[in-house]
């Protein structure tokens, strides 16, 4: 079964737990939100032990089919979750996905989390498998109309109050990107504010607020400013920032890229493809300035990059997660430095 919004979702768990969630999509905050939506009616539906697998270029698929034919530690029902790099899973992939659907494992239930599904894997057998068993959401950017609507209602959730011209300002300054939208809303609710706020009111916080942020260190990094770059990340962690909060950011911007370098690839006209992804004005015109002098064997590896730096951050790998950013962005920005991936390669030989 296809969903259509996220609402669709929520109505769906309320009524019942389907025994495979497929949730994809390109906003990683909306996706992990869906996701939380079903990992939360899980629990409150019995489903107490989780097992997480994180699958990338070489996952052994039939660590999914041994998983579903092991008997639960605890004797209890399971959410097993698949974090999956590509929305391809490829020949072995697929494969398991038929073996897993034509003998689903009892109460357990599969949570499969993957970027944009595009029209060619919608016609594949193992995507078909998938939804004849379970429910798939396509989590899409939010177009310039919705999104206003989205952000009142995480206002109105986090008990922030806000004037209709105050949330036009707001929406402007985050320019549609949800994760800079949710950094906003979580310093609004925190601070010392009685009654609504107003657009003077907003706007002299955000005029005082001489920080870097994120994304704008994102954007210095596509813009090739490497030297501002530099600077940003150095300020950021003086300044406290969460390391996350750094790769969140830089994570959503080079999946935009990636996006934008594939179609151009494929030969699609880029405009079309940046209406597809609802971008605004000023995104649009600064992906078209930094698109070419990107490619992408450079993007895929930075992503891959981020992704251990998210480990080390977490305290999963031995490496020292700033150094890593710095390098990354300065590698992005047009410097020539040694990607990790190669210099792990390097420590192993």
């Amino acid at each position: 079964m296809k969903l259509r919004r996220t609402e669709d979702l929520e109505a769906r768990l309320k009524e019942t737990l389907d025994p495979v969630y497929l949730i994809s999509g390109d906003e990683p905050l909306l996706v992990q939100e869906a996701a939380d939506a079903v990992r939360a009616t899980a629990r409150e539906r019995g489903v107490d032990e989780r097992e997480v697998f994180h699958v990338e270029s070489g996952f052994d698929w039939n660590e999914l089919l041994q998983s579903a034919n092991s008997l639960s530690l605890f004797a209890s029902r399971r959410l097993v979750e698949l974090r999956c790099a590509s929305s391809a899973p490829g020949t072995q992939g697929g494969k398991a996905f038929e073996a897993y659907t034509s003998n689903l494992p009892g109460d357990d239930l599969l949570l499969i989390l993957m970027p944009r599904i595009d029209r060619r894997s919608e016609n594949s057998k193992w995507y078909k498998c998938l939804a004849a068993v379970g429910v798939h959401l396509p989590v899409w950017p939010l177009d310039l109309e919705a999104f206003p609507r989205w952000l009142s209602g995480r206002l109105r959730r986090a008990g922030v109050q806000i004037e209709a011209d105050a949330l036009t300002l707001l929406s402007a300054r985050v320019e549609g990107n949800p994760l800079a939208a949710a950094q906003a809303v979580t310093r609004l609710a925190l601070a010392e504010h009685g009654g609504p706020w107003t657009a003077d009111a907003l706007q002299a916080v955000l005029d005082d607020d001489s920080r870097y942020t994120a994304f704008e260190l994102a954007d210095a990094v596509l813009l090739a400013e490497a030297e501002h770059a530099h600077r940003m990340l150095a300020t950021l962690r003086q300044e406290g920032v969460d390391a996350l909060a750094i790769v969140a950011a830089l994570a959503w911007s080079l999946r935009q890229v990636r996006t934008l370098l594939r179609a151009r690839e494929d030969g699609e006209d880029l405009n079309s493809t940046m209406g597809r992804l609802r971008l605004v004005p000023r995104r649009q015109k600064l992906l078209q300035r930094a698109l070419p002098r990107l490619s992408l064997p450079l993007v895929e590896g930075a992503l891959r990059d981020l992704a251990v730096v998210d480990q080390a951050v977490k305290g999963l790998v031995a490496i020292e997660p700033w150094d890593e950013l710095d390098r990354l962005c300065l590698r992005l920005a047009g410097v020539r430095t040694t990607p990790l991936g190669v210099r792990a390669r390097a420590w192993l030989e």
